[in-house]
């Protein structure tokens, strides 16, 4: 969705252009912040700041502040910022640091495995490219499922689908991600050991 195509919805109605970019980002959104917060925010926490996110994101757009384009890498900028602002109110509240995901205290390779932790990053790049390439729904529903851990329940919740739908496109998009994997003649269970 661009800028103008979000304004245009708006002037016919406020409610319906939130709700459509509410449907359209909500998984986006849910995603960086569920990333930014895992390690040290309840899942409460983490669904009232994907809302402050989407606070933000209506309050800027009903402004008469114009940005032309896709608004999606802005989307991500504010998701980002108000999950690092809340990671802040948390740390500050409970008197402690917790290490935020990525902060670079845990990516010191030991030198001994340097090649082997070379390899698994090309690894891990190349499968989130291939999941990538499965599309909407299915990028959206292999995220949550394997690397943020959901269940199937929480996932249905998030991209607006039933448990059982969600667990078939589970199924059907692991085939393809395994041809996928098959074709660049990559086998997961060997690079693992």
């Amino acid at each position: 969705m661009t800028d103008r195509e979000y304004r245009k919805l708006y002037e016919k109605s406020a409610r319906n252009a939130q709700n459509r970019l509410f449907g359209e980002y909500f998984s986006y959104v849910y995603a960086i912040v569920f990333n930014k917060l895992r390690s040290c925010a309840s899942k409460e926490d983490i669904e009232e700041c994907v809302s402050d996110v989407f606070a933000d994101i209506f309050e800027h757009f009903d402004s008469e502040t114009s940005y032309c384009g896709d608004i999606k890498g802005f989307i991500g900028t504010v998701a980002a910022r108000r999950a690092v602002s809340f990671f802040r109110s948390i740390s500050a509240a409970s008197g402690r640091t917790v290490p935020m995901e990525g902060s670079g205290a845990d990516c010191i390779a030991d030198s001994t495995d340097l090649e082997k932790s070379t390899e698994r990053a090309e690894l891990r790049s190349t499968l989130l490219k291939l999941i990538d390439e499965l599309g909407h729904p299915d990028t959206a529903i292999i995220m949550l499922k394997y690397y943020y851990g959901l269940s199937s329940s929480e996932i249905a919740d998030i991209v607006s689908m039933e448990s059982p739908a969600v667990r078939v496109r589970c199924t059907r998009a692991l085939r393809r991600l395994k041809n996928k994997l098959a074709e660049l003649d990559i086998d997961l269970k060997e690079a693992e050991s």
